[in-house]
């Protein structure tokens, strides 16, 4: 796979008093805008929310234009923005279109603070969505990988980063410490308020296009998907995320496609519902040896100026997690982060950035690009 993306927009995180239909719209029309393009030059659309209403896609790309364009649904929970590049990458590999839009977009502000669906129907609805990562969180401390302190350092890494990101959710106005975060109210112990995502309503979108329009653009060189494969010392009932393996499996797709191996990442985005999901995806993805992930978190080897700057905008903790929007949200900051246009967050030389999102049922999807 060899695509531009010519066009990457955010709509800020927060709570919104938009339409969920014109949250997608906007966030289409300023990627558009950014690409230089207008919507009829768009050969096909996915659109992607996980708690929209059925024809969503539709009423999205009407209000951009009556152009005939193919346009197409999709629904795979927090990995529903890399799902929706996969396809738009694809029409454009193919040859079918020159130019395809990718846009994702939430609003989960309504919903119980920490919910997943609206109202509950089934017995794990009404599990708190950290109690799971909480006991991850507690079998990661007692196999000797990390402590708390390391996992509020990680926490308060994101945290800082989103203090420089204009588009983020949780922004405050003075450095979060590792005490901060420990003292903040207990969700799931170990895991406390601040290591938990934020509920939030947003937009985003990414226009992808033949590679050689304008070689100054960020390529994406791989987008590797994955549904839940066979482990059997990984529960299948409940909500389930990916395990490890499946996190392992899909990144190795991905490196193999793109010719690249994980020591060429300068920077990553990854999927952080709570912080030991940030943890454990590290080592998952090869990034970093397991037993080396607490200490690097400690020495602030992941924060900006560090080793591997990672969730530089600052991840579903403090930028914010609107399910279908993340992906893509994810995607904008690394097309920022290969542009130099960061602003304050900018990893100095970065060359390749890595994506990850994991879904609810078991979806996995690894981004890499390049510039």
């Amino acid at each position: 796979m060899r695509v531009s993306v010519v066009g990457a927009a955010i709509v800020p995180f927060g709570k919104s008093s938009r339409s969920l239909v014109e949250l997608g719209r906007q966030a289409a029309r300023a990627a558009l805008a950014d690409a230089g393009l207008a919507y009829a030059d768009v050969g096909e659309v996915y659109a992607t929310s996980s708690l929209a209403p059925p024809q969503h896609a539709l009423a999205v790309a009407h209000g951009l234009g009556h152009t005939g364009v193919p346009v197409t649904a999709i629904e795979s929970a927090s990995a529903g923005g890399l799902v929706a590049l996969r396809e738009a990458a694809w029409a454009v590999a193919s040859g079918r279109c020159d130019a395809a839009l990718a846009i994702g977009y939430e609003k989960t502000t309504a919903l119980t603070p920490g919910g997943i669906v609206p109202r509950p129907v089934g017995v794990w609805d009404h599990v708190n969505p950290a109690a799971p990562y909480a006991v991850q969180a507690s079998q990661w401390i007692a196999d000797g990988l990390g402590t708390v302190d390391a996992l509020a350092a990680l926490a308060a890494k994101n945290w800082n980063h989103a203090r420089a990101n204009p588009d983020a959710a949780r922004r405050v106005d003075h450095e979060v410490t590792v005490q901060e975060v420990l003292e903040s109210r207990m969700v799931a112990s170990p895991l406390t308020r601040m290591m938990c995502h934020a509920s939030v309503d947003g937009a985003a979108a990414v226009v992808v296009a033949r590679d050689d329009i304008d070689a100054a653009n960020p390529r994406l060189v791989a987008l590797s998907l994955t549904s839940l494969p066979y482990d059997p010392g990984w529960p299948l009932a409940g909500p389930a995320i990916g395990s490890p393996l499946q996190t392992s499996q899909t990144a190795e797709q991905a490196f193999a496609a793109a010719g690249l191996a994980p020591g060429d990442v300068d920077v990553v985005l990854l999927h952080d519902l709570c912080v030991i999901e940030e943890a454990i995806t590290l080592g998952s993805l090869g990034l970093v040896p397991e037993r080396e992930v607490a200490d690097m978190a400690l020495a602030g080897e992941l924060a900006l100026g560090g080793a591997l700057p990672t969730n530089t905008d600052g991840g579903c903790l403090a930028r914010g997690h609107p399910f279908s929007a993340t992906g893509l949200a994810q995607t904008v900051e690394a097309v920022r982060q290969l542009r130099g246009s960061a602003g304050d967050r900018q990893v100095a030389g970065a060359r390749h950035a890595l994506v990850h999102a994991a879904g609810g049922g078991g979806s996995c999807a690894v981004a890499l690009l390049a510039r």
